[in-house]
């Protein structure tokens, strides 16, 4: 595989270890070619649990979230860093421990150190569009 490429299969390993100290290296080599990158739907949804249908559950009815999961992946073995949520979504866009960052507790004040590379941020120079329409 040349250097610039990135599999799909590459990118998950990245994904599941690190998402923002392993995919830096990418982000600041320029990463791969438009052409050549995995396209990334990534949708966070709070506090529901597995009550999905592709987690089967039988009163779910979620049939778009049902097919993502059938023609994507779908997580069975994850865990939450955090029982709340905005030190879980901390987790989510930092890679690290909510409390190594002073954001473990739900409310808090404590800023996050500059040289913190939120995944965002990462994916951005890398060349992807990222949105955030509502946290």
């Amino acid at each position: 595989m040349k250097e610039a490429e990135l599999s799909r299969r590459k990118f998950l390993s990245i994904l599941g270890a690190a998402p923002a100290g392993a995919l830096a290296s990418c982000a600041l080599t320029g990463g791969p070619a438009p052409g050549k990158r995995p396209n990334i739907l990534w949708i966070t949804s709070e506090d529901n649990g597995p009550f999905l249908g592709c987690y089967g559950d039988p009163l779910a009815s979620t049939p778009n979230l049902d097919r993502m999961a059938a023609e994507g992946i779908l997580l069975e073995n994850a865990f939450a860093t955090a029982p709340v949520c905005a030190p879980a979504r901390c987790s989510i866009i930092s890679g690290m421990y909510p409390p190594s960052l002073g954001t473990q507790h739900m409310r808090s004040k404590e800023p996050v150190p500059s040289w913190v590379p939120f995944f965002p941020k990462i994916l951005r120079r890398a060349g992807y569009y990222c949105t955030n329409c509502s946290k």
